[in-house]
């Protein structure tokens, strides 16, 4: 809510007591149910390099789903053995290096049981221990909860027509040991019934196969709130509650990947009344943001949480929120019974940090300014990007029609 540390407009703040909350909480319900675990952060969900170099230094591992996240890690001072590397896109290089050099890998792509197993058969003295992305089905076990909108979800190996049994077969055969289990799934409610399935799945795969594994990684998906249930607690205990029947928690890691639901809630999106205008029977107020910085795929339906500041007294039964781009649709919300805003009035966005600035374009407006405040100061961690920024490591053209920049 409205804040003593107030940002030049357009930015984004991390609130960083908030954060720590939210890991604190989480590291604690691990610590509490399952001792033996990682909490890993989920780049894709915010990329920001002081966010995940942040989460470094709390002791958080790195959950990377491609060579360029995996090369961002390092470049931030994660050790190789402090990422867990995921996702279809791995290159063969780079998955041998971070099986050599002791990263988590679970694998979710045919050709990365081929470079295993030749990898594993070039040093055969050596122990290589993988996980494999298993594809199941969260509709059997929660209706109307998959992420997939009713189609299959297109990551790992399903687990009934062979294609699980044959990625088992084919690295045993080459010597190498089915570590762990990744069971992700996409939900469109983040229910404790999501992971219990997820748990149950587990189970249930150990069992047909019998697995001893050294980790289960449950991915992200989590509700992420200061104040709300489900808590991490109640995920972890309910994880638990299905498990320890079947494996050791002092030896079997137990892995959760959050992204949103450590970091939706931390971020808002500052920005300022630019313009207000009356067409027709609307009030159209244009601000210095867009949906292309808190909701760059023009999905979601629900309003914004938000506060004004502003000196008017005067109540306006309904105004546009719209954004500074060219396009009709950019059109942010509707405030219903609110102060009517005049130029020069803020507005602050809350719960923004989850996918936005991962998927933001550079479009019209190059990337805002990112400040972590704590308690009452600001620090600034990414300056507004210019057309320096831009321009770093490209080539084009100059007024002489030579080349003007190079890589």
């Amino acid at each position: 809510m409205p804040h003593n540390a107030v940002p030049p407009t357009p930015a984004f703040v991390i609130d960083l007591p908030a954060l720590n909350q939210l890991l604190g909480d989480f590291q604690g319900a691990l610590e509490k149910h399952w001792p033996n675990s990682i909490l890993s952060y989920s780049f894709k969900t915010n990329s920001l390099p002081w966010l995940v170099s942040y989460m470094r230094t709390q002791n958080v591992w790195a959950e990377v789903v491609s060579d360029t996240e995996y090369e961002l890690a390092l470049a931030l001072d994660y050790t190789a053995d402090q990422v867990i590397y995921n996702g279809p896109i791995k290159s063969r290089d780079r998955l041998r290096s971070a099986l050599l050099e002791g990263s988590i890998v679970n694998l979710d792509a045919k050709r990365e049981i081929e470079w295993t197993a030749e990898l594993a058969r070039e040093m055969p003295d050596k122990d290589f221990g993988v996980g494999l992305r298993v594809n199941w089905e969260l509709e059997e076990y929660c209706p109307g909860e998959s992420g997939a909108h009713g189609e299959a979800s297109r990551f790992g190996f399903d687990r009934k027509n062979g294609e699980l049994d044959q990625a088992i077969a084919d690295l045993k055969d080459a010597g190498v040991r089915v570590a762990g289990i990744h069971l992700h799934r996409a939900s469109t409610t983040q229910s404790l019934g999501v992971f219990r399935a997820v748990a149950t799945v587990a189970a249930e795969l150990i069992a047909a196969h019998d697995l001893h594994l050294d980790w289960v990684d449950v991915g992200g998906g989590f509700f992420g709130s200061l104040d709300r249930s489900p808590s991490f607690d109640e995920y972890v205990s309910t994880i638990k509650e299905v498990l320890e029947p079947v494996v050791d928690i002092n030896h079997t890691r137990l892995i959760v990947e959050p992204g949103g639901a450590l970091v939706a809630v931390p971020l808002e999106f500052h920005a300022s009344v630019i313009d207000v205008k009356e067409i027709d029977s609307e009030t159209i107020v244009v601000t210095d943001a867009s949906r292309t910085n808190i909701d760059p795929l023009f999905r979601r339906k629900r309003p914004f949480k938000t506060s004004l500041e502003t000196k008017s007294t005067e109540l306006r039964d309904e105004q546009v929120i719209v954004g500074f781009t060219c396009m009709e649709d950019d059109r942010i919300m509707k405030l219903e019974n609110a102060p009517a805003l005049e130029v020069g009035d803020t507005i602050t966005f809350y719960i923004v940090g989850g996918y936005t600035m991962s998927f933001q374009p550079l479009f019209i407006q190059f990337l805002p300014p990112v400040y972590v405040r704590d308690n009452d100061s600001l620090t600034p961690v990414r300056r507004q990007w210019g057309v320096n920024d831009f321009l770093q490591g490209n080539e084009w053209i100059g007024a002489d029609g030579t080349t003007a920049g190079s890589f």
